[in-house]
């Protein structure tokens, strides 16, 4: 008898199987700083969220991809990516915003868990998309800002 490969992936502790949404269990964060109160979203605001994989039931080897923008019903256009870290280490700050975040792990390398910080901005610098009034608009809207996180796990056969 044989035994088929197991492939139960979990982030946030949601299993990914057959496409389920975990937006609910993403909560970003923001720290805030002198200028700016916790737990507020401004321009210049940074803060971040975690992406917690488990992936002790999967049997094979797989790559993730993950790529974050702002949301089609952001009320926030300039909220952006700025880098991310693994494990708890050092932040690694993308060459552009937005970037995708991909890593291999495979199955020799005996790894069953990830966390990945992802860093986030409100971008107002030369290259953002709002003026200062669609800013003031956005702030004062009490719509939220929103980020589109997608994420892909594929199977390496080889």
């Amino acid at each position: 008898m044989v035994d088929v490969a197991r492939w139960n992936i979990l982030v946030n502790n949601t299993s990914i199987k057959n496409n389920t949404n975990i937006s609910n269990t993403l909560a970003p964060v923001f720290p805030g700083n002198e200028h700016i109160a916790s737990d507020i979203i401004a321009p210049t605001a940074e803060g971040y969220f975690d992406l917690d994989f488990n992936f002790k039931d999967a049997d094979v080897s797989f790559e993730y991809e993950i790529s974050v923008a702002a949301s089609e019903n952001s009320s926030v256009k300039d909220l952006v990516t700025t880098g991310y870290s693994v494990d708890d280490g050092e932040k690694i700050n993308f060459d552009e915003f937005n970037s995708p975040i991909k890593e291999t792990i495979l199955l020799t390398d005996n790894i069953e868990t990830r966390k990945i910080r992802i860093y986030v901005k409100w971008n107002d610098d030369e290259n953002a998309l709002m003026d200062n009034s669609q800013d003031t608009a956005a702030t004062s809207s009490g719509n939220p800002a929103l980020l589109q996180v997608n994420i892909s796990f594929t199977q390496i056969a080889k």
